[in-house]
């Protein structure tokens, strides 16, 4: 369950992952021990992770998405095939024409060019629809959920 202050905390994580404990439980008027705590829990429950994010655009890198539609198999069964590879950052079943989304870095035509030639070899992939992202205006964020029910571990109250 999460609860008001965890909401706040991940809001405050979320303008600074690097925020001290001590400064948080001074906002959230708790105890160091308690921001401590709270952080372990959500991050072992998957709610929250920390982690650094940066524009692959400005250090030169590719950055693509995918959309795939699956055949004679499970999509979840390839998505969880695509997991494993390493230049692949977010997989996520879809609904419409495709079955799953991917982002991806790669470093240069050349390794996107490997990236589709593994992805084409996971059993199961029938089509791939690509894109190449040529500017990046927002990175992805939950920031877009913050104050609706969306958010919230419980049902909104009438």
């Amino acid at each position: 369950m999460v609860d008001e202050i965890d909401r706040r905390l991940i809001a405050m994580l979320e303008r600074d992952g690097r925020r001290r404990n001590t400064t948080m439980a001074a906002e959230l008027e708790v105890s160091e021990a308690t921001v401590r705590s709270r952080i372990a829990k959500l991050t072992e429950s998957g709610i929250l992770r920390i982690v650094a994010l940066c524009n692959p655009l400005t250090l030169g890198h590719q950055s693509v998405r995918f959309l795939i539609s699956v055949r004679d198999h499970s999509p979840r069964q390839v998505a969880r095939a695509l997991t494993a590879m390493p230049m692949i950052n977010h997989v996520a079943l879809a609904t419409g024409a495709q079955d799953i989304y991917l982002e991806a870095t790669c470093r240069d035509l050349d390794q996107l060019v490997s990236l589709l030639d593994d992805v084409r070899r996971v059993p199961g992939v029938a089509t791939i629809e690509q894109f190449i992202l040529t500017e990046l205006y927002k990175d992805y964020s939950w920031m877009g959920l913050a104050g609706r029910a969306g958010q919230a571990a419980t049902p909104a109250k009438e």
